[in-house]
């Protein structure tokens, strides 16, 4: 297949790029010829990326030098940049994890802590040469989903195929998605049936969004939902708060967005320290927001459904929204689910190969 050759390449040639396919659209590829990432500036095209621990005045994307269809003949590359390997470092397992969700449970039950997001980390055989074949697993198989693959000098190898918008902004319309709550995809009822924790979760991600909006200055809001959104294994409740925000600064609210409480917590300052307290590793990449942005339309999603990568193996990142009703073995089964969404495919190649 075209398209996993080409992915390959990229990986082989060690290059800056961003391969990346959105619901509906065409896979591309975004190559950078230098290895040093640069700071976006307003109205020029370029790939965004922006860590879970990004300061919001950062603004670090892929400024291509080269760009071009997946499914078309690959042009030639810039000269190879040195790009390191990067450190093998593990997160929360899931003994660890079961012992972090009790440790914040009882944080919440203490009244100055809402809700957490508490990510682990799962570790996955990856043979090299199977990433370029499911990157394109991935773009069959999930095409709903904001499929990426990234490598750079600052952030590593990560790929990630996530459900969740965080801006789309066309014609001076915005649009954001509010996602919480996970059930069981082959369980889940309508929207109106789910549990009041579910229930709670998104509304709480809902209100953020629009006090967010409204401070950014965006105007007419207006919320669809919520509906239920089915991502692979599991599904959760999903709103789209949409405005008139002509005249913002687009990179503004998205910073204001982020994290929203649907991967940091409620409220986000009391969130972030907890999480920092309780998870053994800076998450990089994970919960962090990527994208196309343009002159004139941006389309950033949450970084959530992702792996990093290295030499044979990857690391999958996943996370689940902790309340005061949370149950440890109940959440690790969750994450657990999440992360079928990646080892599934992996199973799938495997069989195939």
């Amino acid at each position: 297949m075209r398209l996993a050759e080409h992915i390959d390449t990229l990986l082989e040639r060690n290059v800056v790029f961003a391969a990346f396919r959105a619901p509906g659209e065409r896979p591309r590829a975004m190559v950078q010829a230098g290895a040093t990432l640069r700071t976006h500036r307003p109205g020029q095209r370029a790939f965004l990326i922006a860590p879970f621990e990004a300061d919001p005045r950062d603004r670090f994307a892929i400024m291509p030098d080269l760009e071009f269809e997946l499914d078309e003949d690959i042009p030639p590359l810039p000269d190879r940049p040195t790009l390191p390997e990067r450190a093998y470092r593990p997160g929360l397992d899931r003994s660890g994890y079961a012992d972090a969700v009790a440790a914040a449970v009882q944080h919440i039950r203490s009244g100055d802590l809402e809700k957490v997001v508490l990510a682990r980390t799962i570790p996955h055989p990856l043979p090299t040469d199977l990433v370029g074949a499911l990157f394109a697993h991935a773009v069959q198989a999930l095409p709903d989903a904001f499929v990426a693959l990234v490598r750079t000098r600052e952030h590593g190898t990560w790929l990630g195929a996530s459900p969740e918008r965080l801006l789309r902004m066309r014609n001076g319309r915005v649009e954001v998605d509010a996602i919480a709550g996970t059930m069981p995809a082959a369980e889940v009822p309508e929207a109106p049936r789910w549990g009041i924790k579910e229930r709670d979760e998104q509304h709480v991600v809902t209100e953020m969004v629009m006090r967010t909006l409204t401070d950014a200055g965006v105007k007419d809001l207006a919320v669809h939902g919520p509906k239920v959104l089915r991502a692979g294994p599991v599904a959760h409740l999903h709103s789209i708060v949409s405005g008139n925000c002509a005249g913002a600064d687009h990179l503004s609210i998205a910073a204001g967005l982020h994290p929203t409480p649907a991967v940091g917590g409620a409220p986000r300052s009391v969130a972030a320290s907890l999480i920092t307290r309780l998870e053994p590793r800076p998450r990089g990449a994970y919960a962090g927001y990527w994208g196309l942005v343009d002159s004139d339309a941006m389309d950033l999603y949450v970084n959530i459904r992702c792996m990093e990568l290295f030499n044979g193996h990857a690391l999958l990142h996943v996370g689940a929204g902790i309340t005061e009703g949370s149950d440890p073995e109940h959440e690790c089964e969750e994450v657990e689910r999440k992360a079928h969404t990646w080892t599934s495919l992996i199973a799938r190649l495997g069989s195939a190969g």
